[in-house]
């Protein structure tokens, strides 16, 4: 059941739409690397999965190597999420890295401070679907 999405929504990636819409978002997370990751993975096809290790529970979990080059590399580099970046590319990074845990706007404007948490609900309930950036109602 849909509803008007408020500052109280919680909002994800939905990977469902990616795959509705004919889209890999593969393509998108590569396209988010920093360009130095970006020649170390030339499509997003030839990059394999690699294990990881939780610094917190030390629990090893096989995981997607552009996403880990994502958070351990590019997101340490200076404007990764930055007023330079539009919304919805700094939304979708923030998501990427934090394993896609639902947030609401005030959340998601504790990531970009810049940004106020209006224009954040506003580019997030235009009607338009940006990156797959939907509403959760599971967590709603």
């Amino acid at each position: 059941m849909w509803k008007r999405p408020s500052l109280d929504t919680k909002f994800h990636i939905d990977y469902d739409w990616w795959k509705t819409n004919g889209k890999d978002i593969r393509v998108a997370v590569r396209g988010q690397l920093c360009l130095d990751c970006q020649t170390r993975f030339p499509d997003h096809r030839n990059s394999e999965s690699v294990d990881w290790v939780d610094p917190d529970t030390a629990e090893v979990i096989r995981t997607d190597a552009l996403l880990q080059t994502l958070r351990n590399d590019c997101a340490s580099k200076p404007g990764f999420i930055g007023k330079n970046n539009s919304i919805v590319t700094n939304i979708f990074r923030v998501f990427l890295l934090n394993a896609n845990l639902p947030l609401t706007p005030d959340e998601l404007h504790g990531q970009m401070p810049w940004v106020g948490t209006d224009a954040i609900l506003r580019t997030l309930a235009s009607g338009a679907v940006f990156m797959g950036l939907r509403p959760d109602y599971e967590a709603n």
